[in-house]
């Protein structure tokens, strides 16, 4: 009899732990779809907020690109009206550079952050020209708060430990605003056929395309419905070799990636003549080595672009230089020996 009752026991304990099996499966499989949903959710409502602040940056772009082109050349360092300039020669990015230092130093001795401030001005005179700087800090200031996490944007550029400690969201602004968007936000002009503008007339519509990378950061949808940088950037075309480079410079953070801007702005052009797409845009970005750090890290990203057109602020009642052909002077240039 005792014998049957611990048989008995036995078995219902046995049936007990095989019914909490089948529980723990049957949870498991269905919490991950529920959590991929809840997760997916979240993800497109970032998704479209960020769409809805990239919209606002261009028509910033836009405002302060339809006063900036038309104003006195002495306020540029001589740059003439309705000139934009991608990438500026050292001289006359340093003068640009050197007029809004002090106030990025005021603005961090306001908020309290510790940044390396002579890397920073490093980094922000080797930009565009003076106008279009102009236009692109109007478009930094609101995608500065879709940058990456502090404890992210520590860990890719090496930053001190303690630089962004206890800052929060201020340091996401500030570092977005100086360094993460000057890789991640293309501001460019475009002429009516979609092309890159190097030159708007006064009468012209001036129309600013605000082209953001944005940091996927809900886990499993980002994997889903967001790309990696290499992927996106066009990088992947290139060989092993290549790739190994920069990822090897990525991971020295700021110091590494300052020394590759030439030769990847050279390959970002040529991924771009293949594919079209990121790596297009990529090669008119401010600082577009920034990114380097993120290359090696398992982040996702998602491309967002928008485009604002006004008329532009110019009158026939002063004289003003046209436009020169860079078309083709740059096709001239290519056939040339």
């Amino acid at each position: 009899m005792t014998e049957r009752r611990r048989s008995h026991g036995s078995r219902q304990r046995g049936s007990r732990r095989a019914a909490r099996a089948v529980i723990y499966v049957e949870v498991l499989l269905t919490i991950i779809p529920v959590l991929l949903f809840f997760f997916g959710l979240l993800q497109l409502a970032w998704l479209q907020a960020a769409r809805l602040i990239v919209q606002h940056a261009a028509q910033r772009a836009a405002r302060s690109a339809v006063v900036v082109l038309e104003d006195d050349p002495r306020r540029f360092a001589g740059s003439p009206q309705g000139n934009v300039v991608y990438h500026a020669a050292a001289g006359e990015a340093a003068e640009a550079a050197a007029g809004h230092e002090p106030s990025l130093r005021q603005l961090v001795d306001l908020l309290g952050v510790e940044l390396p401030m002579a890397e920073l001005q490093s980094i922000a005179t080797s930009g565009a020209g003076p106008r279009l700087a102009a236009i692109q800090r109007a478009a930094y200031l609101p995608l500065a708060a879709l940058a990456p996490a502090p404890e992210t944007l520590q860990r890719s550029f090496g930053l001190d430990a303690g630089a962004l400690a206890g800052a929060g969201n201020l340091a996401r602004f500030v570092v977005g605003a100086l360094l993460y968007n000057r890789a991640a936000a293309v501001v460019t002009l475009r002429k009516p056929d979609g092309s890159v503008a190097h030159c708007v007339g006064p009468m012209d519509d001036v129309t600013v395309r605000v082209t953001y990378l944005y940091t996927c950061t809900m886990p499993l949808a980002s994997a889903l419905m967001c790309s990696t940088l290499e992927e996106l950037s066009g990088l992947e075309l290139l060989d092993a070799a290549t790739q190994s480079q920069y990822r090897s410079a990525g991971e020295r953070g700021l110091s590494g990636a300052r020394g590759s801007e030439q030769e990847l702005r050279a390959d970002l052009q040529r991924a771009g003549e293949a594919r079209g797409g990121l790596s297009s845009d990529l090669q008119y970005a401010a600082a577009p080595e920034l990114l380097l750090p993120f290359l090696s890290s398992r982040a996702h990203f998602r491309l967002l672009s928008a485009e604002a057109t006004l008329p532009n602020q110019g009158a026939h009642y002063y004289e003003r230089a046209p436009c020169p052909d860079y078309e083709g002077a740059l096709a001239e240039q290519r056939r040339a020996p």
